[in-house]
């Protein structure tokens, strides 16, 4: 089935496994039905084996001098891509009109900042040059009472800058961080480029974890919380794309799929979410797995905020979910086997022996009442049944 590959509306951090926009985050309120949980432990998987080489430290440190050119002053005339520090007054039938006058600015030629023919105009220029430049601003201006109008700016150029190639110094490396010598920095820089691939490699074998256990539990979901979670989704989506002048119709183009084959993938999406938190929540009941605040503290710093700062994007019982996910995901990666030590990536994904596959799954929970009334599709995969009790 194709995955849908659309931006969710509430921003989930990429670490996440909730891929359904934090989809209904209230487990211990609604029933997600049950699951037989498969050998979570000693899952075999090929291990990224994690470097950096001096090459990729030499080229984050190219970029950064490139982000960071020295800026000098220069005893010439403007050219395009110069900087020029300058004072203007903007006038309207030779009446100054609001918005239209600076003082000591600095102004890229050529990057478009200003009304077209203002860049232009002071290329040639040098320090000390006063200049009269006669325009005339778009007559889509967001301003509607300059739209289309002549005006006249009185510039002054007080000095004339170029950008020039920064060099790898000491006075450099002090100047973008909080080291002193040109080896410190270096470094640093390949300890946060192994930091980042190592994160990345971690994330890749939970994620791969999950991925095996969920494929070989068994599972009952329940219909009513599946109905529920798919009608929420569509409405994010519907909301989204409002935002984007379309609609659902529209998504689903920029997608490759119409709309029924939209509502079947996040149909299809919603059931994975539950079956993921199932068998996080399972492994955690197991393994006496609960949650710290140290292991807020830790997710709200893989995801470049303080704590309070994820409490307030995301709310308590959000982070808390996310915080435990990221936990067991952890445990579940720790006790997988290590199988190739200098492998790149995961190897593909081993199947169970035989006899031991997953077993149909069901979409109704022992006991639970006529699903809600839903635009899901129907269930397409011919191993699922959907029987409501």
């Amino acid at each position: 089935m194709k995955k849908l590959a659309l931006i969710c509306l509430c921003g989930l951090v990429a670490a996440s496994i909730m891929t359904g926009c934090g989809a209904s985050q209230t487990e211990g309120k609604e029933n997600l039905g049950t699951v037989e949980l498969a050998e979570y432990k000693g899952v075999k998987v090929n291990v990224p084996a994690v470097m950096v080489t001096d090459a990729e430290v030499e080229s984050k440190i190219n970029q950064v001098l490139s982000q960071n050119p020295k800026i000098e002053e220069v005893d010439r005339p403007a050219a395009e891509g110069d900087i020029v520090n300058i004072d203007y007054v903007g006038k309207q039938d030779g009446v100054e009109f609001a918005g239209g006058t600076g003082e000591g600015q600095d102004l890229t030629l050529g990057s478009g900042r200003m009304i077209d023919g203002f860049e232009d105009g002071l290329i040639g220029t040098k320090k000390g040059d006063k200049k009269e430049l006669n325009l005339t601003f778009p007559e889509d201006y967001s301003e509607k009472a300059l739209a289309g109008q002549d005006v006249v700016f009185e510039v002054t150029v007080n000095a004339v800058k170029e950008k020039q190639s920064a060099v790898l110094d000491d006075a450099f490396v002090q100047s973008v961080s909080d080291f002193t010598t040109v080896d410190e920095y270096r470094a640093s820089v390949k300890e946060d480029l192994l930091k980042q691939k190592q994160q990345s490699a971690d994330l890749q074998i939970q994620q791969y974890v999950l991925k095996n256990v969920v494929e070989n539990s068994k599972f009952k979901l329940n219909r009513n919380t599946l109905s529920r979670r798919y009608n929420d989704r569509i409405k994010q989506y519907e909301e989204q794309a409002k935002m984007y002048g379309t609609n659902l119709s529209g998504m689903a183009r920029a997608n490759g799929m119409d709309v029924p084959g939209l509502q079947e993938a996040v149909y299809a999406s919603v059931k994975d979410d539950v079956k993921n938190q199932l068998v996080i929540l399972k492994v955690a009941e197991l393994e006496s797995i609960t949650l710290e605040d140290a292991d807020r503290q830790a997710f709200a710093e893989m995801n470049g905020q303080t704590l309070e700062a994820a409490v307030e994007y995301f709310g308590q019982e959000t982070l808390d979910e996310m915080a435990l996910n990221q936990k067991v995901m952890k445990f579940m990666a720790d006790n997988a086997v290590n199988e190739a030590q200098d492998a790149a990536a995961p190897a593909e994904e081993t199947t169970a022996a035989e006899g031991t596959a997953a077993a149909e799954e069901t979409t109704a929970a022992e006991g639970t009442a006529a699903a809600e009334e839903t635009t899901a599709p129907a269930e397409t995969t011919a191993a699922e049944t959907t029987a409501a009790q």
